[in-house]
């Protein structure tokens, strides 16, 4: 593992440098604590509207002035809000990391808001949730985060909200968002690519050490490598939704749908559970390895049942679902749960096998280095990491700790999360009588 210098700034933001000098060009991603689960009650979706609206107007540059200095630099930007964070990600080539760093301070610090994108965005924003709305696997999403989460909960509504909430944001609503989330200090800069690391730090403090009133420079921050990292910053404390007393079964019809998408969901890991390596070789094996692990062979290769099957979870500041999905048609609805079920319970009960732990191991273990290969790919890993407060050396630490899983660890997080008799189950697209499904 080489070591990945950082330095802190004092106005409390991090920032890593990762250099890799086999391509001219430098990734750079910015990471807040202001995703969906941070949205203000009945307006749903402000984290998402707000992540549009950041390069429409910012200081004293419109939008088309924003737009113009990155096409002529060929700089591709793109910002998202995802469910803990809203992510800014840039791509340039390295001559123009000084200029590229000074309308990233711009746009994050002083984004303007004008009334006339507002509601430009809103719009587009609106006709997104239409066609989320119509699409089988998003609503059974959605579905299975509202019977998992109970109201109140950050992550029981979905990302981009309603129809409803989003006609209720106003441009004060993302005024006080942006002045309440977007925050120098526990924020991370995580750059990749052709760059003297000292320069590109020292630069990265220069013009982003004066967000908030912050650095003064380099040398009055806290700096090193990831062997000596910071402590994580303090984040917000997502509760643990309370486990279902029962196997609860929705239904959500869609008109003019020709196929069911099945979510059969439990509640899953946080991102620092001790047993997040164990829990990752354990959705291999259930749904993800080779063609799609067990669940794969057994519905899709064997019985020829699913457009597609898969297993993955979510993990984040909070415990995220743990969701066994399937695509079928409506009159193979019941076999493919059945055939879900029981692979389910067999796991729990009965383990995995030898092969499965070794074949899972090696191909997570090899996948990790080769996640880092990229620019974007290693800024991005970088960045999540440290946002997490896994630590900067998380992905060389990573594969050690996949090798170092066990059968008795994967079976213990078997028994943990993936309990049948205590889940959601999600079925999106034509009509199904409810009854049916329990």
């Amino acid at each position: 593992m080489s070591a990945v210098p950082w330095i802190r700034l004092d106005n409390g933001l991090e920032v890593i440098a990762r250099p890799n000098g086999a391509a001219r060009s430098i990734a750079v991603q910015l990471v807040l604590e202001a995703g969906a689960a941070f949205d203000p009650a009945e307006k749903e979706g402000t984290a998402a509207l707000v992540a549009s609206l950041l390069d429409r107007g910012a200081g004293s540059l419109s939008a088309a002035g924003i737009a113009g200095f990155f096409d002529d630099l060929g700089v591709a930007y793109a910002a998202e809000a995802h469910r803990d964070t809203l992510d800014i990600r840039l791509r340039l080539l390295s001559e123009h990391l000084p200029g590229v760093l000074e309308r990233l301070r711009l746009i994050v610090a002083e984004p303007t808001f004008p009334g006339t994108e507002v509601g430009r965005q809103k719009g587009q924003l609106l006709t997104a949730i239409a066609e989320r709305d119509q699409d089988t696997a998003a609503v059974s999403e959605m579905g299975l985060q509202e019977a998992l989460f109970p109201p109140g909960h950050p992550y029981r509504h979905p990302r981009l909200g309603t129809r409803d909430s989003v006609s209720r944001i106003e441009r004060a609503d993302l005024v006080a968002f942006h002045r309440h989330r977007f925050r120098s200090s526990g924020a991370i800069v995580s750059m990749a690519g052709d760059f003297d690391p000292g320069r590109a730090l020292a630069l990265a403090a220069s013009i982003l050490g004066t967000w908030n009133g912050g650095a003064d420079g380099p040398a009055r921050g806290a700096r090193g490598t990831a062997g000596t990292a910071p402590g994580p910053a303090a984040r917000a404390s997502i509760p643990d939704p309370p486990a279902p007393d029962r196997t609860i079964v929705v239904v959500k019809p869609i008109d003019g749908k020709t196929q069911a998408d099945i979510a059969l969901g439990f509640r899953g890991p946080r991102r620092l559970s001790p047993d997040l390596p164990a829990s990752l070789v354990l959705n291999s094996i259930l749904g993800e390895f080779s063609l799609g692990g067990r669940l794969g062979k057994v519905i899709r290769e064997r019985a020829g049942l699913a457009y597609y099957v898969y297993s993955r979870f979510s993990a984040g500041l909070g415990p995220g679902p743990f969701v066994a999905r399937a695509g079928v048609a409506p009159d193979r609805v019941r076999r493919a749960l059945d055939l879900m079920r029981s692979t389910i319970e067999q796991i729990v009960r009965r383990g995995v096998t030898p092969g499965e732990l070794r074949d899972s191991k090696q191909a997570l273990a090899a996948s990790v280095p080769r996640s880092m290969e990229t620019n974007p790919e290693a800024a991005a890993i970088l960045a999540d990491a440290e946002f997490y407060g896994l630590g900067i050396d998380y992905p060389w630490r990573l594969a050690e700790m996949i090798r170092a899983v066990t059968r008795r660890d994967v079976e213990e997080a078997a028994r943990k999360y993936l309990t049948p008799r205590s889940c959601v189950l999600v079925v999106a697209g034509p009509e199904l009588e409810k009854e049916t499904l329990a």
